[in-house]
């Protein structure tokens, strides 16, 4: 069960957070009250949907202008998503539930808001692409893709898209890539842009997700015997998530 932005911000917890979890949280909030996020939705219906949202984005604009318009949009939904996502989980998810992260997302608790729920069934929607276009630009894009597909899916399969929302801080920087070769900048934002790709590459490319992984490998190896754990987890998902780590840190 998911509790919704209103129900977190009425808990005793949240008297003590700080100025930026609660304005995430306000946000959250709103979306879900103008039903732009349901904590109950279908993570599957939300994939396919996604999926064809982008699909008709692809078709209409094309490279237009030069710019990738649909992985920009995955990427800004996605990226600043779990942007949020993640903050709460360093900031927020301590004093609401009494458990920190990442211990708490191998407590069999669910995830913390809806956002947290809902930004992997967007990616498992969007990597279709990725491994469609594998199959003309290359193994390694096409390992890219099924990679990314293979996670998404498996983790929103277990109900437990919570584990893996922060790691789509990989998609910041690619709101950048996507407009690499746009057109319309000058060239003192052009320089901009790409000064900001390979920043937000390195900081959460090359830095803080492979610090992530590491955090949650630690915490799944420490509580895999425990009962809460087992009867969440099956026995082959920590060797899934390391290997899935190695792949997409290497």
């Amino acid at each position: 069960m998911v509790s919704s932005a209103s129900d977190l911000l009425a808990t005793e917890g949240a008297s003590s957070l700080d100025w930026a979890s609660v304005q995430i949280l306000q946000f959250i909030q709103k979306l879900e009250t103008t039903g732009l996020l349901d904590p109950q939705v279908n993570l599957n219906a939300v994939g396919a949907v996604t999926f064809g949202i982008l699909l008709a984005i692809r078709f209409t604009f094309k490279k237009y202008r030069g710019v990738d318009w649909y992985a920009l949009i995955h990427a800004i939904i996605t990226g600043y998503g779990s942007l949020f996502a993640a903050y709460l989980d360093a900031h927020a998810a301590e004093p609401l539930t009494g458990l920190a992260e990442p211990l708490r997302s191998c407590s069999c608790h669910g995830s913390l808001t809806s956002l947290h729920r809902v930004l992997p069934a967007i990616t498992m929607g969007y990597a279709t692409f990725d491994l469609l276009d594998g199959l003309t630009l290359g193994i390694d894009f096409a390992l890219h893709g099924f990679f990314t597909l293979l996670v998404m899916v498996v983790f929103v399969q277990m109900n437990a898209p919570h584990v893996v929302a922060p790691f789509l801080l990989m998609e910041v920087s690619t709101i950048n890539l996507a407009m690499m070769r746009a057109d319309f900048f000058p060239e003192l934002v052009a320089l901009a842009n790409m000064a900001g790709f390979a920043f937000f590459f390195f900081l959460f490319r090359i830095v803080v997700c492979p610090i992530l992984w590491w955090q949650l490998c630690q915490v799944m190896w420490a509580e895999r015997n425990s009962e809460t754990y087992q009867s969440c987890f099956p026995p082959a998902l920590l060797p899934f998530f390391v290997l899935a780590g190695v792949f997409f840190n290497a």
